[in-house]
């Protein structure tokens, strides 16, 4: 695909990705699975906190139930969050060569995880307020118009019915175009994490450049993107066990595309020199 005004843009091989992030992986395998490990062992530790709202199928009506879930929701998010940059952390440095350890992945840094944080929030807004707003100026008036039918019927039922109808497809083609929307945020955001922290961008920053990034390879980066959804169907498959190496394998597949694109683009190597060898 060509960039405006005729300039080849960076273009993705994914074989090349397969083999560098399985390479990555390779230098220090037990401690990209061990830390996925640990994340998910805590989160079993937390589970009971979300559990509460639901007893036999029937919400609580405790607010402390409700609380503690989303205390429990909120601790989820943070492991999920700090996961992601352990891996990616360590996917960098073995790309370059490095052997990182358990405890590098683990290591906590607030500053990165709160501009992941702010960016991932933003990338939720940018998602969610064109869908509110979708359903409060269509569904909403397709909800009013099937709730008081009954009384506006008298008026003209032929004039209800087109009505309706007309607003049904409407809302069907905001939704359509809205998920069309959301597929294409998804896959040209497939480097945030990696933007975030080795590029140090901010919140809005970090999606722009993701766009530029990747816009170029979109389709490339699609089939990558199914290629690694493989991979962790087939993880999932092994009896879960292999999700435990289908993840952090994942995630150095990413991380090595990632840097392919950004040399193919003609910026420096964004990875830091490897955290030991």
């Amino acid at each position: 695909m060509a960039t405006p005004g005729g300039r080849q843009g960076p273009r993705l091989n994914f074989g090349d990705a397969l083999q560098e992030g399985w390479r990555a992986f390779s230098r220090s395998p037990a401690a990209f699975v061990g830390f996925p490990l640990v994340v998910v062992a805590l989160q079993f530790l937390i589970q009971p906190l979300q559990s509460r709202i639901s007893n036999g199928g029937v919400p609580s009506s405790d607010p402390l139930d409700w609380l503690l879930y989303l205390i429990g929701l909120t601790l989820n998010l943070i492991l999920n969050l700090w996961c992601a940059l352990g891996l990616v952390r360590g996917a960098g440095s073995a790309l370059q060569g490095g052997r990182p350890t358990l405890g590098q992945l683990m290591r906590w840094d607030g500053p990165v995880f709160l501009r992941l944080l702010r960016a991932w929030l933003l990338l939720v807004a940018v998602v969610l307020v064109p869908l509110l707003g979708i359903l409060v100026l269509v569904g909403g008036p397709l909800a009013l118009l099937g709730i008081f039918a009954d009384q506006l019927v008298p008026i003209s039922r032929t004039l209800v019915e087109v009505l309706g109808l007309a607003l049904a497809v409407v809302l069907f083609l905001a939704l359509s175009v809205l998920l069309l929307g959301v597929i294409y945020l998804m896959i040209n955001q497939s480097f945030l994490t990696q933007i975030v922290l080795f590029e140090h961008t901010a919140a809005r920053a970090t999606l722009l450049r993701g766009r530029a990034l990747v816009d170029p390879s979109w389709l490339m980066v699609l089939l990558l993107t199914l290629i690694e959804s493989l991979l962790l169907l087939l993880g999932l498959l092994a009896c879960l066990v292999g999700s435990f190496v289908a993840w952090p394998l994942v995630v150095c597949i990413a991380t090595a595309a990632y840097r392919q694109l950004v040399l193919a683009s003609g910026d420096a190597d964004p990875l830091p020199a490897p955290l030991n060898h």
